[in-house]
């Protein structure tokens, strides 16, 4: 598949989480250790160097909370509660500075991956509160849900890639309006 380009960042941290799961290639990066130590990496992020399975899983719940919060619908409430246990659990608040940015996210970290999980919820916590969260969306076809940002001029899209998920969805309308019509 070839997606739009990339969220700008630092919502490529979030927008690059969502997408190590790949519906359509029936593709998974946090089924292993080394995946997800690849995709931290990656991200410039810190991982454990042996991440054990209760790792693998908890960063594969942050992913698909993440993924529902950016669909929306009525699974966001739910997910949002897994975001807002995660950032309870690393101890993630606001810090002011007197000097430039003048504030940042800060997470107590007691493990590289409670640092990690902090860095990409402070990111959409922040992008939420400046906007910029509206515009990374999950792709409207229920077999690819792969997140994509939204560049268009009233951030209307609803597929990652017109020419390949808007394609099959609109053929799959027709077909159903020919089927309907052929019936009657």
């Amino acid at each position: 598949m070839t997606p739009r380009p990339a969220a700008p960042p630092p919502l490529t941290v979030v927008q690059s989480l969502v997408n190590t799961r790949e519906l359509l290639e029936n593709r998974d990066d946090l089924t292993t250790a080394a995946g997800l130590v690849a995709w931290a990496e990656a991200q410039g992020l810190p991982c454990p160097a042996r991440p054990a399975q209760a790792d693998l899983t908890r960063m594969s719940q942050v992913r698909e909370a993440l993924r529902q919060l950016l669909h929306g619908g009525e699974g966001a409430p739910a997910a949002a509660a897994v975001l807002n246990g995660e950032l309870a659990r690393t101890g993630t608040r606001p810090l002011l500075r007197a000097e430039p940015p003048g504030a940042e996210f800060v997470g107590d970290a007691a493990t590289s991956l409670d640092a990690a999980i902090t860095r990409v919820l402070a990111t959409v916590v922040t992008a939420r509160l400046d906007g910029s969260l509206s515009r990374l969306k999950i792709c409207g076809a229920e077999d690819c849900l792969w997140a994509y940002y939204d560049r268009s001029p009233n951030a209307v899209s609803r597929w990652c890639e017109t020419s390949v998920c808007g394609a099959r969805h609109k053929m799959r309308a027709y077909r159903a309006r020919r089927a309907a019509a052929a019936s009657n």
